[in-house]
C-alpha cells in the first residue's frame, strides 16, 4: 500500500473512528486504550507497513492491557 496513503489517513483519523474501526473488527476498546491507540498510531504513522508490524506491535504492547493486545494481534494478522 501506498506509504503517503497510510500516512494521510492516520492524520486524519479520530478517536471516533478509531472506536468505530475497533467495534467494527470486534476489539473491545476503553476510552484510554482508544486514546493510546490512536496516539501510537500518530506516533508511528511512517514506520507502518507489512515489514513492521511485528516490531510496532511489541512496542504497542505494554501500553494495552493483555487482551487488547491479543486480539489486536488476531485481527491485524487477518488483514497484513
Amino acid at each position: 500500500m501506498n506509504q503517503n496513503l497510510i500516512v494521510y489517513y492516520i492524520n486524519q483519523l479520530t478517536l471516533e473512528d478509531v472506536k468505530k474501526l475497533a467495534k467494527q473488527y470486534n476489539v473491545k476498546l476503553d476510552d484510554n486504550e482508544s486514546k493510546v491507540i490512536l496516539n501510537f498510531l500518530k506516533k508511528n504513522k511512517s514506520r507502518i507497513n507489512k515489514e513492521n508490524k511485528n516490531a510496532l506491535l511489541r512496542e504497542a504492547k505494554p501500553l494495552l492491557k493483555k487482551s487488547t493486545y491479543d486480539t489486536l494481534v488476531l485481527t491485524i494478522d487477518k488483514f497484513l
